[in-house]
């Protein structure tokens, strides 16, 4: 546990780092820190904020940045959502209050428009329990020895399909005891929580009927992402390249945006209403130095959706929390606004 001093001190090199991509110095601190301290009680505390591995020393330079660790320890008991001002929750309110003829017009403009918001690169997800994201039905269907058709039915009649080779020679009899087992335990989820089992596993279940697992769940997991895209949404991928000191790391996410499969599967990690996960959290090489902070909207019986956030490790947590937060409310009310038009 930290004292209030090195509280504040952790806060203040986080908030500068933030600001200017610099290392901050005990100098720097003892100037802007709210209470009377000196620089080398502030380089004693430093050392203690270091060995307790919440910052780090950069190279020969005297200043410190923040850890993966100190921005974890920072968000969870340092960092305070903003408020929003009425330029912000006007803009926001404006801009998803017209005329939309489909749910997913809604959801692209709120990628649009949280993106322009934050500076960073933005994403939306429809609302889950919509037909289009429940599973209706799989399908194996043998072409030969050794190529399959996976199929998927959902429950709006979207078929996808997708073919593969497999290792090992596989009889009717094995595709049908496959099959049925799929269905058995996966029909009738939506496509998060089928996400959500193929993650956990689930897939080695079927070495009892055929030993080459991982092409089925390739397979199975490319048709699911195919399904996702249609209702997820990105917006401010150009944001990336206006982060002077990340640019280096900007390109492949760029492109990582472009796949999506992978963040589909980070985003479901959470059904919180504001979740923040930060650099190796996210559990994928191309987000080391980045954060994502995502929120949840609840359209009752129509289901729920997701909006996030993603940018360097070094943004402001404090501003970005509450734009997520606000955003997240606003789009609940209006897409509840849009459902109720259509139930009367």
């Amino acid at each position: 546990m930290l004292t209030e001093r090195q509280n504040l001190i952790l806060k203040y090199i986080v908030d500068d780092y933030s600001e200017t991509g610099d290392p901050v110095g005990s100098k720097v601190l003892a100037k802007k820190l709210p209470i009377s301290v000196s620089s080398a009680t502030i380089r004693n505390e430093m050392v203690v904020l270091s060995n307790l591995h919440l910052i780090d020393q950069v190279h020969t330079s005297s200043g410190r940045i923040p850890s993966n660790q100190g921005y974890r320890y920072y968000v969870d008991n340092l960092a305070k959502p903003l408020p929003l001002d009425s330029k912000y929750r006007d803009y926001i309110s404006n801009s998803l209050s017209g005329s939309f003829r489909q749910i997913d017009d809604i959801v692209r403009q709120s990628a649009k428009i949280l993106s322009q918001v934050t500076d960073y690169a933005a994403m939306t997800f429809s609302p889950e329990n919509s037909s289009n994201d429940i599973i209706n039905h799989f399908q194996l269907v043998r072409l030969n020895d050794h190529h399959l058709m996976a199929v998927i039915v959902m429950e709006n009649e979207q078929v996808e399909s997708q073919s593969f080779l497999v290792k090992q020679t596989v009889t009717v009899n094995q595709i049908e005891m496959t099959t049925n087992f799929l269905n058995q335990h996966l029909s009738g989820l939506t496509t998060s929580q089928t996400m959500i089992r193929i993650q956990s596993g689930f897939f080695d279940n079927l070495k009892r009927y055929i030993k080459d697992t991982t092409s089925i769940l390739n397979a199975f997991r490319y048709l699911i992402q195919k399904v996702v895209s249609d209702r997820y949404f990105v917006s401010g991928r150009l944001n990336l390249f206006n982060q002077k000191h990340d640019l280096e790391n900007a390109k492949p996410l760029y492109s990582f945006l472009n796949e999506n499969s992978r963040l589909t599967e980070i985003l479901n990690h959470s059904s919180q209403p504001i979740s923040v996960q930060i650099g190796p959290e996210l559990q994928d090489d191309v987000l080391k130095d980045y954060s994502l902070i995502a929120g949840t909207y609840d359209v009752g019986i129509h289901g729920i959706g997701r909006i996030a956030v993603i940018g360097p490790t070094r943004m402001e947590y404090p501003k970005v929390l509450g734009l997520v937060d606000a955003f997240r409310v606003e789009m609940q009310e209006q897409i509840k606004n849009y459902y109720h038009s259509y139930d009367q």
